[in-house]
């Protein structure tokens, strides 16, 4: 099956699964192992209202979100205010915070590869990122260059194809309360549930009970992944 083929099944993908499942099938035929979608409504929405789907480790995620990555990322950036494809080459990373980014993400295998901007009709802004192994430079930019065509006709039709999540993304979104924001924005400090109820006035059991509401909330099952988690959807700040 060729690449036009895939491309015209993520329109009739039945679930975001299958539609994962194909986008990450026909990257890999393009000699990408990694895949990363991310859109949202408009460049000046918050991360929250973004859908965010791929095979990038969830560790590097995980990091990615805590640290802030978004606001040093330079391929983010670049996506904000250009609509031409940007390759991974070690000149993109100008000051010491992009470096230090750029060291983490190739231990964690993203050294290489390149970004698709994208901008929707309707506004919507975002990249298809496209991550391959490692390779001399003269074999991984030829690599690039050879695909390059190909992924932006996959770019276009992910775009097409994935709009429609937004909405059930923004839909998704879990309301916290002010006390629940306030325990986990204590927590992201490194605060114990003791230290939180002392420094809020409440109970520790009290504080342990809003940390189940939380984990419930955001469908995670530790106190450390739900800090990650409300970072990502910009429910408290980093």
């Amino acid at each position: 099956m060729g690449l036009l083929d895939d491309c015209l099944q993520l329109l009739s993908a039945a679930n975001t699964d299958a539609w994962l499942d194909i986008l990450t099938g026909a990257a890999n035929k393009l000699g990408y192992t990694r895949v990363l979608f991310g859109l949202k409504p408009g460049k000046d929405a918050p991360n929250a209202a973004a859908v965010v789907l791929g095979n990038f480790h969830q560790a590097w995620r995980r990091r990615y979100d805590a640290a802030g990555y978004a606001s040093v990322d330079p391929t983010v950036s670049h996506s904000f205010a250009s609509a031409l494809p940007l390759i991974w080459v070690p000149e993109l990373y100008r000051n010491d915070a992009q470096r230090q980014f750029a060291e983490e993400a190739a231990a964690a295998g993203l050294s290489h590869g390149l970004t698709l901007p994208i901008h929707g009709p309707q506004g919507q802004v975002g990249m298809l990122s496209l991550s391959c192994d490692a390779a001399p430079k003269g074999e991984y930019l030829a690599q690039v260059q050879a695909s390059l065509g190909d992924a932006v006709l996959l770019r276009d039709y992910a775009m097409a194809s994935g709009a429609s999540f937004l909405a059930a993304t923004q839909c998704a979104r879990p309301h916290l309360t002010p006390r629940e924001r306030e325990i986990l924005s204590w927590a992201a400090f490194g605060k114990t549930s003791w230290e939180i109820g002392t420094i809020l006035g409440i109970s520790e059991p009290a504080v342990e009970f809003h940390f189940k509401n939380i984990r419930r909330k955001l469908k995670v099952s530790s106190r450390r992944l739900a800090v990650a988690r409300a970072m990502q959807l910009d429910l408290i700040s980093p």
